[in-house]
């Protein structure tokens, strides 16, 4: 990913509706909480809300409204400092970092392992520099919320702020932007979705969240690392998916890579601007096609699997060992969390503990490097491998029950979900 040159604070703009501070009623304060603009649409206020003192001192904006903004103020990061301490490694390194970014032939910056890294190893942690509320994005005019964006980068700590300014645009010549142009386009290239926490009232927008670090990893269809984001800790985390060699570059994926070859490159070119240059999408025609051909199995089979009425599925546990191998030939290191616990879903319906624990145990272990250990699908999973007998899928495939294993667990005694 290219470098950006240096760039000044931008110059003064007038805000409309401007505030000079906001404080919860909990105890906790904003460093500032202007500017703010308020939606036509909507009648709505929203805000840029900053700390620059959050997480030892790397700092944090938040654009959103008051009523969101409180609850971001009762997250676990911003009232107990322990939770996002040592968290940032390029502010305050405790332990050696294992990548360097320099340059990659054909890609600009990159990061590059520099040290054997196995799978499943932590290679990064950022807490988000930059929050942004989509609800913003859709209500107010395009010169507001460009304003806003611009005001909340400049609001960061000036080192902070250099970091979010130096991520790529994936643009030749960004030059012909305004300041608030070229915000817009480092955000919108570099951003990444998440969901409002459970107790926001507000679930149909989300958020966008900026981590100028994690997106020095360049993309390829097949990565070597996957992250997640785990909102109490309004942290970004990056680990192995497979074993990582010295020299060998860091890479995630920017999309979903089950799609077919073609619609990834065209959806590469299309958003990021390049044409994707990794191995599986630079292979010959016949390796292309059946991959291709793999992916749509995949699509076709994957539903069902979450049809749990035996009438309405086809789900059978030789279909589930079948999705784990194509998961494997499709390198799909990353969603081995998916297949494993197809797997372990299906041999605990046929009644078959001893294989779904197998499978289940497979589907934490990837499951807590790729979705964070407090993921629905890793707890349900941990469920199984602790009493197989009582978890809800037990025999749910058919109506045969074992004479052995009572089961401890919600599901014990069932005789199958219908």
């Amino acid at each position: 990913m290219k470098s950006l040159a240096i760039f000044p604070l931008c110059a003064a703009v007038a805000f409309a509706h401007s505030h000079e501070h906001h404080e919860a009623h909990i105890g906790y304060t904003w460093t500032s909480s202007s500017p703010c603009f308020k939606s036509e649409e909507n009648d709505q206020e929203y805000c840029v809300f900053t700390d620059t003192t959050f997480a030892e001192n790397r700092g944090t904006t938040v654009v959103t409204t008051p009523e969101r903004a409180a609850l971001f103020q009762r997250n676990p990061s911003f009232t107990d400092p322990s939770v996002t301490r040592g968290t940032n490694q390029d502010l305050v390194r405790t332990i050696p970092a294992k990548y360097t970014v320099q340059p990659i032939p054909g890609k600009g910056l990159g990061a590059v392992a520099t040290t054997f890294i196995s799978r499943g190893q932590l290679i990064m942690a950022n807490t988000a520099s930059l929050v942004f509320d989509y609800g913003a994005y859709e209500s107010l005019s395009e010169e507001e919320y460009l304003a806003l964006q611009a005001s909340a980068v400049d609001s960061l700590p000036p080192n902070h702020r250099q970091h979010v300014l130096n991520m790529s645009t994936h643009d030749e010549d960004a030059n012909h932007l305004t300041y608030p142009e070229l915000v817009e386009k480092l955000t919108s290239t570099n951003a990444f979705d998440v969901d409002p926490a459970e107790d926001d009232p507000d679930q149909d927008n989300k958020f966008f969240t900026i981590f100028p670090e994690i997106a020095r990893m360049n993309h390829d269809c097949r990565p070597n690392a996957d992250y997640y984001f785990d909102l109490d800790s309004l942290s970004q985390y990056v680990h192995a998916v497979r074993d990582i060699y010295p020299g060998e570059e860091i890479t995630v994926t920017y999309l979903d890579p089950t799609m077919s070859q073609r619609a990834r490159s065209e959806k590469l070119l299309s958003n990021w601007g390049f044409q994707c240059s990794c191995p599986s999408c630079t292979a010959s025609p016949a390796q292309i096609k059946a991959s291709d051909d793999r992916l749509r199995q995949i699509a076709e089979l994957r539903p069902e699997f979450n049809r749990h009425r035996r009438e309405s599925s086809r789900a059978t546990p030789q279909m589930a060992e079948l999705m784990v191998s194509l998961y494997e030939q499709e390198k799909l290191w990353g969603w081995m969390q998916e297949a494993y616990r197809y797997a372990a879903v299906e041999w605990n319906g046929a009644g078959e503990p001893w294989t779904a624990s197998k499978y289940a145990s497979l589907a934490v272990e990837y499951g807590i490097y790729c979705s964070g250990e407090r993921d629905g699908d890793v707890e349900d999973m941990e469920e199984l491998v602790s009493d197989p007998w009582g978890h809800w899928s037990w025999m749910f495939r058919t109506r045969k029950r074992m004479g052995w294993g009572t089961g401890k667990g919600k599901g014990a005694g069932v005789i199958g979900i219908r």
